[in-house]
């Protein structure tokens, strides 16, 4: 049995360790898994325990969330919602294993950038992150079952042509942005590979522009941009079934998930 971590923004998911038995100490192995090239999980475990350090270097603090689930280890179960800031190092859990058994473990952790949030109006209109003139179909809806459930519940996917132009569908700062990838396709290595731009609100919520072409990001962090200005491409990177924007605005939370999404009303063309 090989049980998995998650890590949530953007649903990326990593391999978690195989079940081991317990026994006399073996070398410590250490294994690091980066999410969006800038927040570096570090596992190190041995026949008898593991622990879990998050390193963040964004250029603003993170709110990460966590669930551990394990199996004849101390604790069994154990949670988090904590802040994380730029630079900082965090050692998320640690764990034994009952002494003479088999154990595993099962992690989930979300991560979202940890803005001071002064409230998403239900009654704002955005623009559409597209030109008015085009009408692309909807390719998965809010609450969609392939990946638009819990905190991602209101994010939006628009099939398009690869190289469609992105723009803004509000005013904002760019906090972050990846542009190198060439990687896309609806398989287990593709996930967490997609070229992104992310721009923070007036009011402390993020807008999320993912799936975009390589190289086709044309902001760079620190940018302010206004409603519709271009930003970027659509492409196919990352897990990703066919060409499409994802598109959601999300919110750091301080208890249960690290973040939620919000429901998002758009101006008519």
């Amino acid at each position: 049995m090989i049980p998995k971590g998650v890590i949530l923004f953007c649903l990326v998911l990593f391999l978690a360790p195989i079940t081991k038995t317990g026994g006399a100490r073996a070398t410590d192995t250490a294994r690091i898994e980066c999410f969006k090239l800038l927040l570096c999980y570090t596992t190190v475990e041995n026949n008898r325990s593991a622990w879990l350090s998050l390193q963040n270097d964004f250029p603003f603090p993170i709110r990460i969330s966590l669930e551990l689930t394990g199996h004849n280890t101390e604790p069994g179960k154990f949670a988090l919602n904590l802040p994380l800031p730029a630079g900082g190092k965090q050692v998320l859990f640690s764990l034994r294993a009952k002494r003479g058994t088999n154990w595993y473990y099962r992690w989930t952790s979300e991560v979202h950038p940890d803005f001071p949030f002064t409230g998403h109006d239900p009654e704002l209109l955005y623009d559409l992150p597209f030109a008015a003139q085009h009408a692309f179909p909807v390719s998965q809806p809010p609450g969609g079952q392939l990946s638009h459930f819990g905190p991602q519940q209101w994010a939006i996917d628009w099939a398009m042509p690869e190289g469609t132009e992105i723009l803004a569908a509000r005013e904002g700062r760019v906090i972050a942005t990846r542009k190198n990838s060439d990687q896309g396709g609806p398989n287990e290595s593709s996930k967490g590979e997609e070229n992104f731009i992310w721009i923070v609100h007036p009011d402390g919520t993020v807008g999320n522009y993912l799936h975009l072409q390589k190289d086709g990001v044309v902001v760079s962090v620190g940018d302010a941009v206004h409603r519709g200005q271009l930003i970027g491409y659509s492409g196919n990177t990352g897990f990703s079934t066919s060409p499409h924007l994802h598109f959601h605005v999300s919110s750091a939370r301080k208890t249960g998930p690290a973040f939620q999404s919000h429901p998002v009303n758009f101006k008519n063309p």
